[in-house]
C-alpha cells in the first residue's frame, strides 16, 4: 500500500450555470500558486489536489479536471483543458453583435436617470434573455413548451431545456467512465472525484464517488439504514457504477429543477416485503437544491475511505480545503428593483453555508480529543480496563436514520482533522443581473474567467479560516 500521507488537499466547486467560468479562472490561479509553492519547497512530486468535489456546473468542471489528470497522468495542462471547455461553451449573443446598443444604454444611464441600466448590464440582461429563449448550441436547447392540462391556466406554461448538448460537450472534453484509486501503481496518486445529486422521490442527497468502497466496488448508498428482525441489511438504496462515474452521473448532478427534465438512473432499492434489493428506475435533480457547496459530503467520505477502506484507527490525513463560491454570501448594496431582488434571493439561496458546517466538524473533532484525553486520565488514575472497554463497546443511543448502528468506540477512531479552509468568493459588480447563470455570451464568459483568475492571484476575493 502507498504510504499514508499526513495531509491531503481538496477543492470544492459550487453550482451556478455560466458562473462556472469563474471557477475555471480561479482553478488556473490556484494551480499556479500552489504548484509554485510546492516547487519552492522542493515538493515537486506532491499531487496538486487529492480530491475534487462539485455540484451542478461545479460537478462538470470537476469531472473535466479529474478526467484530464487520469488520462494524461499529470496536472499540467488541466487548467488549459478547462478553459478550452468554457471557450467551447460560449456563444456571441445578438446584443454583442450590435455594439451601438451599449453606448445608447450608457447615455440613458449617465444622462437621463441613474436607475436605468448601464450598457454592460443591459448587454448581460438581454444576452441571458435571448439564450433562455433560443438556447445555447453547446449547452442546452429549448423543448416544446408544456401547456397546463391540470388547471387550464394559460399562464402556467412549463418551459424546459434539453441538456443533451451539455452532455455531448462534456463527453467531448472528458473521458468516461472515471474510476480512480489512491493506490494506482501506474501513475501518481489519482485524484478522487465526488459529485452530488438529489433523489427526487427520497428527498436525499446522493454522492457519486470515483474511489472504491470497502468491498472494492464503486457505488453510492443512501436512504434509511435498514435493520430487519435484528439483522443489519444496509441502506435503502444502492447505485452501482463499478466501472466508474459516467456522464449520466455528472448530468444527474446538473439537472436543474424546472429548467431541465429529470435524469433517470438504475437503482437497487430494498423491498421489505420480499427482503431483497430490486432494480428500479429513479429520478434525480441538481445537487445544488440540497448541497450546493458539498463540504460535509467531502469530509464524511474522506474519513470513511481511510477508516473503512484503508483501515486507519487513529487520525486520517488532515484536509486542507479550497472552496470556490460563485454566489456571494454578502452584498453591500440592497437592491430596490425587481431584477435586483430576484438576483439577491438567488445568491442567498445557493450561497455557501459551510461556515456553520465547518464549526460543527471542528466541534466534533474537539469532542473526540476530549474523550480520548478523559479515557487516558481514567486509565492513569486506576480505572479498570474492562470497565472502559465495556463502555466503548456498548451501542450509542443515537445513530441517525441514514447511519448504521455504532458503538461509542466508533466515534473515537478515524478522527478527521481539518486544516486551512480557503474560500474564493466571487463578488457581484454593479452590472449584475438575476439570470446571470444563463449568460453564456462570449464577453461574459471571458470576463468571468479573467476575474476568477485575477481575484484569486491577488487574493482580493479570498478568505482564510
Amino acid at each position: 500500500m502507498t504510504k499514508v500521507p499526513d495531509g491531503q488537499r481538496a477543492l470544492v466547486l459550487q453550482g451556478g450555470g455560466s458562473l462556472g467560468a469563474y471557477e475555471a479562472g480561479a482553478y488556473q490561479a490556484i494551480y499556479e500558486r500552489i504548484t509554485k509553492t510546492d516547487r519552492e519547497k522542493g515538493e515537486n512530486n506532491k499531487p496538486f489536489l487529492n480530491i475534487v468535489a462539485g455540484t451542478s456546473i461545479g460537478a462538470i468542471n470537476a469531472a473535466i479536471i479529474v478526467s484530464y489528470v487520469v488520462e494524461n497522468n499529470t496536472w499540467e495542462g488541466s487548467a488549459e483543458r478547462l478553459n478550452d471547455f468554457w471557450e467551447y461553451l460560449s456563444k456571441e449573443s445578438s446584443f454583442e453583435q450590435m455594439p451601438g446598443l451599449m453606448a445608447w444604454w450608457d447615455y440613458l444611464h449617465n444622462n437621463v436617470h441613474s436607475g436605468i441600466a448601464s450598457g454592460e448590464s443591459a448587454r448581460r440582461y438581454y444576452s441571458a434573455k435571448e439564450f433562455a429563449i433560443t438556447g445555447v448550441p453547446s449547452v442546452f436547447s429549448p423543448l416544446m413548451p408544456v401547456i397546463d392540462a391540470r388547471f387550464f391556466d394559460l399562464q402556467n406554461i412549463w418551459y424546459r431545456f434539453n441538456s443533451g448538448p451539455l452532455k455531448r460537450s462534456l463527453e467531448r472534453f472528458a473521458k468516461f467512465p472515471i474510476a480512480t484509486s489512491f493506490d494506482d501503481k501506474s501513475s501518481l496518486p489519482q485524484p478522487r472525484l465526488l459529485l452530488v445529486s438529489v433523489d427526487v422521490a427520497e428527498g436525499a442527497a446522493v454522492t457519486f464517488d470515483s474511489y472504491e468502497t470497502e468491498d472494492g466496488s464503486r457505488k453510492s448508498e443512501y436512504g434509511k439504514y435498514i435493520v430487519q428482525n435484528g439483522k443489519e441489511v444496509g441502506h435503502k438504496h444502492i447505485i452501482r457504477y463499478n466501472d466508474g462515474i459516467t456522464s449520466e452521473h455528472v448530468i444527474a448532478s446538473a439537472s436543474v429543477p424546472i429548467n431541465y427534465d429529470y435524469t433517470t438512473l438504475e437503482v437497487e432499492s430494498y423491498n421489505g416485503n420480499t427482503s431483497n434489493y430490486e432494480k428500479n428506475i429513479r429520478y434525480f435533480w441538481d445537487g445544488g437544491i440540497m448541497s450546493n457547496t458539498p463540504l460535509t459530503q467531502l469530509v464524511r467520505l474522506h474519513r470513511l475511505y481511510w477508516l473503512k477502506v484503508k483501515g486507519l484507527r487513529d487520525t486520517v490525513p488532515r484536509l486542507d480545503i479550497g472552496i470556490v463560491n460563485v454566489h456571494p454570501v454578502r452584498q453591500d448594496a440592497i437592491p430596490l428593483d425587481h431584477d435586483g431582488v430576484i438576483n439577491r434571493n438567488n445568491d442567498i439561496t445557493f450561497s455557501d453555508r459551510t461556515e456553520r458546517e465547518q464549526e460543527a466538524l471542528l466541534l466534533a473533532s474537539d469532542y473526540v480529543d476530549l474523550a480520548r484525553e478523559l479515557i487516558s486520565i481514567a486509565k492513569n488514575h486506576g480505572a479498570k480496563e474492562n470497565i472502559i472497554n465495556n463502555l466503548l463497546n456498548s451501542k450509542t443511543m443515537n445513530h441517525g436514520l441514514a447511519m448504521k448502528p455504532r458503538k461509542y468506540s466508533d466515534i473515537l477512531v478515524g478522527q478527521c482533522e481539518i486544516g486551512n479552509i480557503i474560500r474564493v468568493n466571487r463578488k457581484n459588480d454593479q452590472h449584475t443581473i438575476s439570470d446571470k447563470v444563463f449568460d453564456f455570451s462570449r464577453k461574459t464568459i471571458k470576463e468571468l474567467r479573467e476575474s476568477g483568475y485575477n481575484n484569486t492571484m491577488d487574493l482580493s476575493d479570498v478568505e482564510f479560516s
